[in-house]
């Protein structure tokens, strides 16, 4: 048995992981996965060591209240990597958990493969070193990102963007209108204030002040609000 342990920390991670997985078992119907995820994992075959919506925290603020469970929580993932012995780990974004637990299990030999690729090129370029100390391999999102990381030594495989794929760039504005009962002449707006409960609750004001502003100056403005699975739970 060829085991698979994967480890998203939020909505967007849950959403590639489960993607991840489809297309893994297309190609190996035999493996096994295991590890951390949410409802879209899930639905592949995951059954997650703990919930996911534990490591879904944004900011100091929501950070340090939380620290003694996300510290028993990387005890237990690494714990349970260590003693499952995966062929690989694959942590999925939300590196300040992922990567220190790819740090934790090091030690141990297990290939660790690090899928969407962190925004060093962007701020604290420094982070790149301890990247390259932690992980075999990235998968990236960008087609910029390869050569970058690849210069400091990490072997990168550009894996695409899952939003591109999708085709969410080519849909059909008049048939979307009709699903959602949007009259002609209304002028929608997508409000995206996150995938995190606390990260909407905090923000969710902010956007209404700014779209109350907005309708002033634009006739006819129809906010539409998209929900990713663990808000639309709430």
């Amino acid at each position: 048995m060829t085991l698979v342990y994967l480890v998203a920390g939020e909505a967007s991670g849950d959403i590639l992981g489960a993607r991840l997985m489809a297309a893994l078992r297309q190609r190996r119907p035999d493996l096994q996965f295991a590890g951390v995820g949410g409802e879209r994992m899930a639905e592949q075959g995951l059954a997650s060591l703990f919930p996911m919506r534990e490591l879904a925290l944004m900011g100091l603020l929501e950070v340090l209240p939380n620290l003694r469970r996300l510290a028993r929580r990387m005890d237990q993932a690494a714990a349970d990597i260590t003693a499952r012995r995966p062929a690989v780990l694959v942590t999925i974004d939300a590196p300040s958990f992922t990567l220190r637990l790819a740090e934790r299990v090091r030690p141990t030999g297990v290939k660790i493969v690090h899928y969407v690729a962190p925004q060093v090129w962007a701020w604290r370029p420094g982070r790149v070193e301890k990247i390259r100390r932690r992980v075999d391999r990235i998968l990236a999102l960008l087609p910029f990102e390869p050569p970058f990381f690849e210069a400091a030594g990490i072997p990168v495989t550009f894996v695409g963007h899952p939003v591109l794929e999708s085709g969410a760039y080519a849909g059909d504005a008049a048939r979307y209108r009709v699903a959602q009962a949007l009259p002609e002449g209304d002028r929608p707006v997508i409000v995206m204030p996150g995938s995190r409960r606390t990260e909407v609750r905090r923000l969710l004001g902010i956007f209404g002040e700014a779209l109350r502003l907005a309708a002033a100056e634009v006739p006819r403005l129809r906010p539409v609000l998209p929900l990713a699975a663990p808000v639309e739970a709430t």
